[in-house]
């Protein structure tokens, strides 16, 4: 057994009863800044819940996109600030809960983008901050990964400060419910992907392995039933978190950097973009003949199998989006991108190549 740490400072409230448990957390602020996108919060009612919630001042920025900017996130920081906020509240998916911890750092870190980036400590301390997930996804209500997209790149960029977590995950599965099946399956395959590459990363220990284990359990287990109920929205939305978890202490693999070029070059969605990759990196994982790999396979023997089950999401091969040049500059891209370093085997880009036809 190697040596290891494990951290999640977290609280998380798993309960239908959201505004007993926002008065709770937010009674002794005064300005509370609510950071979503257009649509989930109004939708959903929650603009609503919390204006009735709220003992202090709302003050709502709901400018956050799909795949999140920098310039979001400034504009974000400098609301959050300008408006004297002691709170943020995260509410939405992935990209409402990232965004919304890179808000936090620069609300009171008034600098450009890149440069704070690479301080290693911040100057002064973040705005504490509530998330509440709308997906069962990123599981990014319980670690400090900020996914911002640098448009001009072309390039996804982790914003990990160690002041980024948020304070509070409060937990609802009814907001999964105004999800579209498409929207619902690809953030359940995020998650899976999450636990799957976890498991299978160069920086798994004890701890993140069992959380692993017990999430892609979860997964295949409701994805494995007829019908899709209350309970299964119960169980995908807790596996999101455990998932969120695991790439805590793990990261993500090769996997997610190749996924991160199709978001980025051709605008598919992020957790969709992983179930169209993973039955490739899966045949990776076999031709270079990984132990782990194998264990986990004798675990779950049904893997594959609910895989292909669920080709409808998007029954594609690679080669039929991306012309051989833009393989290739994935493949590049991929390789080069920090994620790939937690793979557990290594793949030159001619070799990489092979795999999607080319």
């Amino acid at each position: 057994m190697k040596n290891f740490s494990f951290f999640s400072p977290v609280k998380v409230i798993m309960s239908e009863d959201q505004k007993k448990e926002l008065e709770k957390i937010l009674s002794s602020y005064n300005n509370i800044a609510l950071i979503c996108g257009r649509n989930a919060a109004y939708k959903t009612g929650f603009v609503d819940l919390l204006k009735n919630t709220v003992r202090g001042s709302l003050f709502v920025f709901d400018e956050v996109e799909e795949n999140p900017s920098i310039n979001t996130v400034i504009k974000g920081g400098k609301f959050v600030r300008q408006n004297g906020c002691d709170i943020i509240v995260a509410f939405g998916g992935g990209s409402s809960l990232d965004a919304a911890k890179a808000i936090s750092c620069f609300a009171t870190n008034n600098r450009g983008f890149y440069e704070l980036l690479n301080v290693k400590k911040l100057t002064n301390k973040t705005i504490p901050l509530v998330a509440i997930p709308t997906t069962c996804g990123t599981g990014s209500e319980v670690n400090h990964y900020a996914i911002i997209t640098d448009y001009e790149k072309k390039d996804k960029i982790n914003f990990a400060k160690e002041d980024c977590f948020p304070k509070f995950a409060v937990l609802n599965y009814n907001y999964l419910k105004f999800l579209s099946d498409n929207m619902l399956f690809a953030t359940i395959f995020d998650a899976f992907t999450h636990a799957f590459e976890g498991y299978l990363s160069k920086r798994a220990n004890p701890f993140s392995d069992m959380v692993a284990l017990q999430c892609i359990k979860i997964i295949l287990n409701n994805l494995a039933k007829e019908k899709i109920d209350d309970d299964s929205l119960k169980n995908f939305l807790y596996a999101s978190t455990l998932a969120g978890i695991v790439i805590l202490h793990t990261g993500t693999t090769l996997l997610h950097s190749l996924g991160y070029y199709l978001t980025n070059n051709k605008n598919i969605h992020h957790g969709l973009a992983n179930y169209i990759l993973l039955p490739y990196y899966i045949k990776m994982l076999e031709y270079k003949k990984v132990d782990k790999y194998y264990e986990l396979k004798k675990e779950f023997p049904n893997i594959v199998d609910v895989l292909r089950s669920y080709d409808w999401l998007y029954d594609a091969s690679v080669d039929s989006i991306l012309s051989e040049e833009e393989i290739s500059d994935m493949c590049e891209y991929a390789l080069n991108k920090k994620n790939a370093e937690n793979t557990l085997f290594s793949m030159e880009k001619r070799e990489l190549m092979n795999f999607f036809g080319f």
